[in-house]
C-alpha cells in the first residue's frame, strides 16, 4: 500500500480528545483509496494521511480500512477518547449496529469493534464537514498518485486548514 504522510504529528501532553476525519475516494482500476485528517478538540490539524489501497473494491470497505487505520493510528497520539467521523453513512451504521453487516465486510467489521474497546470513549459518527472534505481530497490524490511518500510543501491543497482556506475564497 502506497502512504501519503502529510505532515509530522503534534502531540500535546493536553490532549484528550481526538476526532479523526475518514473518507474513501471512489474504487478506480480496482484500486481505492483513503485519506484520514486528526484534529484536536481545538480545531488543530495533528496530522494529515492519504491512502492509495491497491486490492480494496469496494467503497465501503475502504471506509472500513480508514476507520481501523484511524483507530490504530490515534493511539499514537496518547489518547483515551476519539471520535472518528467517516463520509460513509451505510458503514457508520454498520459499525454502530444500525444496519447488517454484509458478509465480505465482517473481518474488518470485527476488527473495528475490537480497536473501539481500546479506548475509554469512542464513537463512529456520519460527517459531511470541511475536515470530512479535506479527507475526501487526501483519498483522491493517493488514490491518483499512488505514491509512497508526499510531503506537505509538495502538495500546496494542504497548505492551510480548510477554514482558513475558505475564509480567504
Amino acid at each position: 500500500m502506497a502512504m501519503l504522510q502529510l505532515n509530522e504529528s503534534r502531540t500535546s501532553p493536553k490532549l484528550k480528545v481526538i476526532h479523526a476525519y475518514v473518507a474513501a475516494a471512489e474504487p478506480a482500476d480496482g484500486r481505492s483509496g483513503m485519506g484520514v485528517v486528526f484534529v484536536d478538540s481545538q480545531g488543530h490539524v495533528l496530522k494529515r494521511i492519504g491512502r492509495s489501497l491497491p486490492d480494496v473494491r469496494s467503497h465501503d470497505l475502504a471506509a472500513f480500512r480508514g476507520i481501523l487505520y484511524a483507530l490504530w493510528n490515534s493511539r499514537r497520539f496518547g489518547v483515551r477518547h476519539v471520535v472518528v467521523h467517516c463520509d460513509a453513512p451505510v458503514v457508520v451504521d454498520q459499525v454502530n449496529g444500525d444496519r447488517h453487516v454484509d458478509d465480505s465486510l465482517v473481518g474488518p467489521y470485527l476488527e473495528v469493534r475490537a480497536l473501539l474497546h481500546a479506548y475509554r470513549q469512542a464513537r463512529v459518527l456520519a460527517d459531511g464537514s470541511a475536515w470530512g472534505r479535506e479527507a475526501a481530497a487526501i483519498a483522491a490524490v493517493a488514490l491518483r498518485h499512488n505514491t509512497d511518500d508526499v510531503v506537505e510543501d509538495d502538495l500546496p491543497l494542504w497548505s492551510d486548514e480548510p477554514a482558513a482556506r475558505s475564509a480567504r475564497n
